[in-house]
């Protein structure tokens, strides 16, 4: 600004002119300032919003290249943020690009629709919404809305097959007995007076009599999935649960190495005695059956050589979970569609049931944790399978369980084997 004199003339006038000017460029200045100040704010509190957001939040330019980046995305894509700013929507994830294209062919802003997207190289179902957007300038970009719907897929398809395997039991269990009674009366009244081909006759009967039982044993397991009883909580030793388990699968598979690592005291947490011993009892089995698998695959290849089938279960903890983790040395998991392997009917086995392991979703589900397929740790194969319990472990003499039967034919057992206790 400048100093104005009392006169009237072109020196003054110019004085005026010049001081008005600078008067709007200052208050030109302050609402800017203001303006800037305000979308930062608003950049703020978005950012906020989408750190906040458990949906994956991708922004797309005009030309498709992705610009906004929450963290939910980076987690659900298993992507860091420097492998999606400034790329191309096509080149990173050309499945939602072809929805991209579906949007635009249809001159829609907005397009929903369930994909299946290969994460990890694990197929996982997603829930994608594209919206379109158009600035004041004329410039169009998209925001791509990503929620993760594998669990709710996977509940869904239970539920369905729970059904289905209730009306299977129902309607399979009935006949079975007669048949079964029928055969065997068969081979006790005419056995002996069969003169020709009586072997022919007793083959037959006991395929008839095997195969019934076969189906009974499906049609229990059907039973046992379509009616998991709710669980009665009391406190329980998961060592000691461990150790009943390992003990009755070394019994009927004598040749496979366990190993325990546990804790030296009691490990106290809530839950159904019956139900996580079945659990437990599920995952040493599908171990034991991996490891055959393993066995007969290297004796068509041309022997077992120095192989031994081992399993190895260990109970360790943080400050918010207990963890016990079954490790064997078998066949191993399949890394394509791993995540349906807890669901029905599911299984790698050709003579499994698929049913083990969504028995064993079942219960960690009805116990408030959780159940995870992994590889083996690294330099060795097979399959590493865990339960994790939410943390709520007491020490002996804090425990309001009745006295158990004695143990003392399993503790002789346990310690007389290779196991860490």
């Amino acid at each position: 600004r400048v100093l104005l004199e009392d006169r009237d003339d072109e020196v003054s006038n110019l004085s005026h002119t010049f001081n008005r000017m600078t008067e709007q460029i200052q208050n030109q200045r302050d609402d800017l300032m203001e303006a800037n100040e305000q979308l930062d704010q608003r950049r703020m509190f978005t950012e906020a919003v989408l750190a906040g957001v458990s949906a994956g939040v991708l922004g797309l330019d005009g030309d498709r290249r992705i610009n906004i980046v929450n963290r939910s995305a980076e987690d659900l894509l298993a992507l860091p943020r420097t492998d999606l700013i400034d790329k191309l929507i096509d080149d990173v994830l050309p499945e939602i690009a072809q929805l991209l294209e579906q949007a635009t062919l249809s001159q829609r802003d907005f397009v929903q629709e369930q994909l299946d997207l290969t994460i990890d190289g694990q197929i996982r179902h997603f829930n994608v919404q594209v919206t379109g957007h158009h600035g004041q300038g004329g410039e169009h970009g998209y925001v791509i809305t990503l929620d993760d719907i594998s669990k709710l897929v996977s509940a869904q398809r239970t539920a369905a097959w729970a059904d289905v395997a209730r009306r299977i039991a129902h309607e399979i269990k009935n006949p079975l007995t007669p048949i079964q009674l029928s055969a065997e009366r068969l081979r006790r009244k005419y056995s002996q007076e069969i003169k020709s081909d009586r072997h022919i006759f007793e083959q037959c009967t006991d395929t008839i009599v095997r195969q019934v039982k076969d189906i009974g044993r499906m049609v229990d397991e059907f039973s046992s999935f379509a009616r998991m009883p709710t669980p009665i909580m009391r406190d329980e030793d998961i060592c000691d649960l461990i150790k009943r388990s390992v003990f009755a699968q070394r019994v009927a598979n004598p040749d496979i190495d366990y190993q325990l690592s546990l804790t030296d005291e009691a490990m106290i947490v809530q839950c159904d005695g019956h139900l996580i011993g079945q659990a437990l009892t599920n995952l040493l089995k599908n171990a034991g059956q991996a490891i055959a698998i393993k066995e007969d695959k290297l004796g068509q290849d041309g022997g077992r050589g120095d192989f031994t089938g081992k399993i190895d279960v260990a109970l360790n903890f943080d400050d918010r979970l207990l963890n016990v983790s079954v490790v064997d040395n078998g066949c191993g998991l399949p890394k394509e569609h791993r995540n349906k392997l807890t669901e029905p009917y599911m299984t790698t086995h050709a003579k499994g049931t698929g049913l083990g392991l969504a028995i064993v979703q079942k219960i960690m589900e009805d116990h408030g944790g959780e159940l995870t397929l992994e590889d083996a740790p690294e330099g060795s194969s097979g399959a590493c399978v865990s339960l994790h319990f939410p943390r709520d472990q007491k020490r002996k003499g804090e425990s309001n369980r009745p006295p158990r039967e004695d143990v003392s034919e399993t503790s002789t057992s346990i310690s007389e084997s290779k196991a860490v206790v």
